[in-house]
């Protein structure tokens, strides 16, 4: 989910901050990119009519297919990218996994409804808000983008996390991904649409403009995203966006608005151990943005193959002519990457609303029932105050996140030597593409490698701020005066024209 609604805000109250940016505009960059999100991007977008792709098996392609790709055609453009894994969820993540699962098996229910009515449009809706990505999509993702060529980096915690980190240590350019948080974390730059569809454009949000614009700092950036809604959280009821940075602006911090606006002073100071975990969401969820179900553990790869049992022999004939289609198309492909991206995106938020203000009171007894005491809100009429609130270790969380911080360097980000005889084994042997199709993309990728090593032109330039204000308002006086001068000559000139 990332900060609900935090990109529409931004857009409203600060839309200096956001830059439509053509994607040739990235050559020579390297880009930190969230694997599980774009991943989850290319399960939904390419399938074969309702169902995802599949090798003889019955094993997923989709992913693999969307991958090896989308990412060449950013080699293709100049673009370093960096994928960045997902590792295990946070402790205080528990509460929203939950009500992911819920939603997910609502979504399966109502999924089933439109199966047996035959609602082609409800079967589409609800086949995307049932995908997951399980530990064998990534482990297939790595493998594949190792074979490339490609770093690839685990984080311990959450992916986007780690790759703001990479972005403050100045390691790469941005962080690419759809959830907005990368701004809380404090990624300086935030880039979104690039993993998606056949779009030349991407978008581009800084996070310094977004805080002039909001005329906040960072840690009071960090509350009002508490208030909107994080993934580590419950927010106050009632409360969006505009509220919440009116609230902020007037009191500048939660603990504020607690005390003077609705009189609570005591609060549940929350120590984030990362060796803690909860077993069953740690060996569940592996597990990334949307997709892998807290409640079945083993049931993820078992369901996936499961799914595609009605038609072996679309499987083994008709999905080989539609994956070869896929191979041949990248521009259609793509395409509906974007298309359908966007559309997995409104509906999960759009479940998100709808679900959230009917589960809420028992999900929050579910996500909080291992802190004593409540703190509860007297105002039944106004914004509810979640029992036993845990916004302060959603806040640790954002300032201090768990990440490889200061142990990479510039030799653990380089591209590497693609390995084309492994790649055709790994994708045509044992995943059913065509092999012709796989080399002349491997050759590709290698043409690609001369793109990836030239240096922006950028690279040999500084921008030295100015130190010596008094220069700069000499400068400014000198402007000034060559204005009045050039005023009073113009004036002149026009009275010796009426005489």
């Amino acid at each position: 989910m990332g900060i609900l609604n935090l990109s529409r805000l931004i857009a409203d109250i600060a839309p200096e901050a956001i830059r439509e940016v053509e994607l040739k505009s990235l050559f020579g960059r390297r880009i930190a990119i969230d694997a599980s999100m774009c991943i989850y991007q290319f399960l939904i977008a390419i399938r074969n009519k309702d169902q995802l792709m599949t090798n003889e098996a019955g094993e997923t392609t989709s992913h693999l297919i969307g991958l090896f790709y989308r990412t060449i055609k950013l080699l293709e453009m100049g673009i370093k990218p960096i994928y960045v894994f997902d590792g295990k969820a946070p402790q205080l993540k528990c509460g929203e996994l939950t009500k992911r699962a819920e939603r997910r098996k609502e979504a399966e229910n109502k999924l089933a409804d439109a199966l047996e009515e035959q609602d082609i449009d409800n079967i589409n809706k609800f086949n995307k808000r049932v995908v997951r990505v399980t530990r064998q999509h990534n482990s297939d993702c790595k493998k594949l983008l190792q074979l490339m060529g490609l770093p690839v980096i685990e984080s311990p915690s959450e992916a986007e996390a780690q790759c703001a980190q990479l972005c403050k240590e100045g390691l790469v350019y941005a962080t690419a991904t759809e959830d907005m948080d990368a701004l809380t974390f404090g990624s300086p730059r935030l880039i979104r649409n690039l993993t998606s569809g056949n779009n030349e454009k991407v978008k581009e949000y800084y996070l310094d403009k977004v805080l002039e614009g909001l005329e906040m700092t960072h840690n009071q950036f960090i509350d009002l995203g508490i208030l909107m809604g994080c993934d580590y959280c419950d927010s106050i009821k009632g409360i969006g966006g505009k509220k919440g940075l009116e609230l902020m602006k007037a009191y500048g911090s939660i603990e504020q608005i607690l005390e003077q606006k609705y009189g609570i002073t005591e609060f549940i100071d929350v120590d984030i151990d990362y060796g803690d975990r909860v077993v069953e969401v740690v060996e569940s969820e592996d597990t990334v943005k949307e997709e892998e179900s807290g409640e079945q553990k083993n049931n993820g790869d078992v369901e996936d193959k499961g799914e595609h049992k009605e038609n072996d022999e679309t499987k083994e004939n008709g999905n080989e002519d539609e994956l070869k289609e896929e191979l041949d198309s990248t521009q259609e492909t793509d395409e509906n990457v974007d298309s359908d991206k966007e559309d997995s995106k409104e509906d999960i938020n759009d479940s998100l609303i709808e679900d959230e203000s009917i589960n809420e009171s028992q999900n929050e007894s579910q996500s909080d029932a291992k802190v004593n005491g409540k703190k509860k809100s007297k105002d039944k009429k106004g914004p509810k105050i979640p029992d036993n609130w845990l916004f302060t270790g959603a806040r640790k969380l954002f300032v201090t996140p768990n990440v490889l911080k200061g142990t990479l360097t510039e030799a653990d980000l380089k591209q590497k030597d693609i390995d084309e005889e492994a790649i055709v084994e790994f994708l045509c042997v044992e995943n059913g593409f065509s092999e012709d199709r796989v080399r002349n993309a491997v050759k590709r990728i290698k043409d690609s490698k001369g793109k990836c090593s030239q240096t922006r032109i950028d690279s040999f330039f500084k921008m030295m701020p100015n130190t010596n204000p008094k220069a700069k308002t000499d400068n400014k006086s000198k402007t000034d005066n060559k204005n009045k001068r050039s005023g009073a000559q113009s004036k002149n000139a026009s009275k010796r024209g009426r005489r």
